[in-house]
This record gives structure tokens, C-alpha cells and sequence, in this order.
């Protein structure tokens, strides 16, 4: 009988990552290891679990486990700073978007028509959506940006709380938090509001935000890259760049704070495009796969 954590020695002595596959792990994982909501998108995952300093992403076959510097539980300022710092969740969800998106087109015709979770009509409109969006994003780059903080940003806020509350109202017979679903409508249904009336200081609160972010990032990072030069698990050169662009965004928040919010929507603008790509190339496969099994007379 062998556990998950029965694998995670190397962790401990500087090893970035272990991949574990799942018929080594004969016990289920214990309770102390917590689903985890909220993650950095990484490719293949299908769950992702947390106790304390492990952070555990499940795959179809496979466990991938690094450990953080700081349990986000017990502390998440620091676990953003040092652990997750923007640049890096930018450059690892661009990651997941082409890997997934490769890995789609090499799927074989009929995998494709076994793994679809839905049709190939509704990937090719969700990837129309998600190309219109990104090209309404580079539009704002472009052309008026505060447009999205002052009109965009607080109408999706609004939607998503409105649908959210009717979510919860046709649900009331059937589900036990229906209630809680009203209100947390309602909360998101009241800050988009505040946020027409009030876009201007939130947009200041957001860049002070980032400013902390970047610089504290920059400072963690850049501070290790010194002291630990041999030891660093990415390497001094990985972790240097991380550090000096972070630290280039932070100084750029104070001196330009209008460029910083084009370059963040200009990559925000890309991942979307990516995203409605890939989608619509994934829906285009799924689409021949369909015509396959139709010209076969079924699946089998």
C-alpha cells in the first residue's frame, strides 16, 4: 500500500516537480489534501489539490506535485508574491492554451468524438465568442481604453451577477444553496453597479495593486537569484528575467501607469484570441470526427 506522499521525497531536496503516475498510488488521498478552486491553468489537469506546501495536479494517468514556498491557506500574500507572481501566470496560461490546443489537433478523429463534452456547434460558437472578445480588447488597446473600465468591465460584472440570482432563483426547489447563490448574485449585482459610479478609483486601487505586485515580486525573486544562484530549481536565468520584467512592470506602474494597462490588455487581448482559435480548430475536428462515424453508421 503506498500513499502519494510516499513519492514526494525529491521535493525536499530540490526538485521542482515529481510526476507520480496514479497506479503507484494505491490509498486514495487523504482527506488533508483539499480540492483547490483556484489555480494557474496547466495542461491536461483535471483536479487540483493543495495540503499545505504541496500542490498536487491530477491528470488522466498522473499526479504532477511541486511544493510552494508558502501554504496559501496560512499565507496567501506571500504565496502571490513569491509563488505565483503574475508574469508567471501569464506565461503558464499561455502554455496550457497551446499545449491543449496541439494536443487537440493531434487527436485522432474518433478520440475526438469519445472525449467531446459538447458539440462541435457549440466549440465553434464559444471560439466566435472568444475571437470577438480578444478583437474588441485590441480595439480598446487601440482606440479608447478606459472605455472597458468605465463601461465593459462593470456591465460583465452586472450580467454575472444577475445571471447568477436567476441561477439561484430556478433553482430554489431543487438546490440547498439557492440561497446563497441570490445573494452572492446580488453582491456581484451591487459591485458592478458601484463599479459605473465609481470606475475611476478602482482602476487606481488596480494598478496600486499591481504596483505592490510587481515590485514585491521583483524583490523576492531577484533577492533569490542572488543568495540561492546554484540552488534554484528553474535556474539563475529563468529566475532573473522573472525578477528584472517584474521589476520592469512595477516602475513601469509608477512612470506610465496608461502603458501598463495597454501591455495588460494587449496580453489579455492575445490569450483570448489564442483561446477562440484553438477552440474553433478543436471544433473543426470534432466536426469531421462527427461526418466519420455518420459515414461509418455509428461509433463503435
Amino acid at each position: 500500500m503506498s500513499t502519494l506522499e510516499s513519492y514526494l521525497d525529491a521535493l525536499h531536496r530540490g526538485v521542482f516537480q515529481v510526476v507520480v503516475p496514479k497506479a503507484l498510488v494505491t490509498e486514495p488521498l487523504e482527506p488533508a489534501w483539499k480540492r483547490s478552486a483556484i489555480n494557474v491553468p496547466s495542461p491536461g489537469t483535471i483536479a487540483s489539490y493543495r495540503k499545505g506546501q504541496y500542490h498536487a495536479h491530477e491528470t488522466v494517468s498522473e499526479y504532477h506535485v511541486h511544493m510552494d514556498r508558502y501554504d496559501p491557506e496560512k499565507n496567501p500574500i506571500m504565496h502571490l508574491i513569491d509563488d505565483a507572481p503574475l508574469l508567471l501566470m501569464i506565461r503558464e496560461t499561455m502554455e496550457t492554451i497551446f499545449v491543449t490546443g496541439r494536443d487537440a489537433l493531434q487527436r485522432d478523429p474518433l478520440q475526438r468524438l469519445a472525449d467531446q463534452r459538447m458539440s462541435w456547434r457549440l466549440r465553434i460558437c464559444l471560439g466566435a465568442v472568444l475571437l470577438a472578445i480578444g478583437a474588441i480588447l485590441l480595439l480598446l488597446v487601440i482606440g479608447k481604453t478606459v472605455l472597458f473600465f468605465a463601461v465593459i468591465l462593470p456591465s460583465l460584472v452586472l450580467i454575472l451577477g444577475l445571471l447568477t440570482i436567476v441561477e439561484g432563483i430556478r433553482g430554489r426547489e431543487h438546490r440547498e444553496h439557492a440561497g446563497k447563490k441570490i445573494v452572492q448574485g446580488g453582491i456581484l449585482a451591487g459591485a458592478g453597479l458601484v463599479l459605473f459610479a465609481f470606475w475611476e478609483l478602482y482602476l487606481v486601487l488596480i494598478l496600486l495593486t499591481l504596483m505592490v505586485w510587481f515590485l514585491s515580486s521583483a524583490a523576492v525573486t531577484l533577492l533569490r537569484a542572488v543568495r540561492e544562484r546554484r540552488r534554484l530549481t528553474k535556474g539563475f536565468g529563468y529566475t532573473l528575467g522573472l525578477g528584472m520584467s517584474s521589476l520592469a512592470l512595477g516602475v513601469l506602474a509608477i512612470t506610465l501607469p496608461r502603458g501598463l494597462v495597454e501591455i495588460l490588455l494587449t496580453l489579455l487581448a492575445g490569450l483570448t484570441l489564442m483561446a477562440g482559435a484553438f477552440t474553433l480548430l478543436d471544433a473543426w475536428g470534432l466536426r469531421n470526427a462527427a461526418r466519420l462515424m455518420e459515414a461509418g453508421g455509428g461509433f463503435q
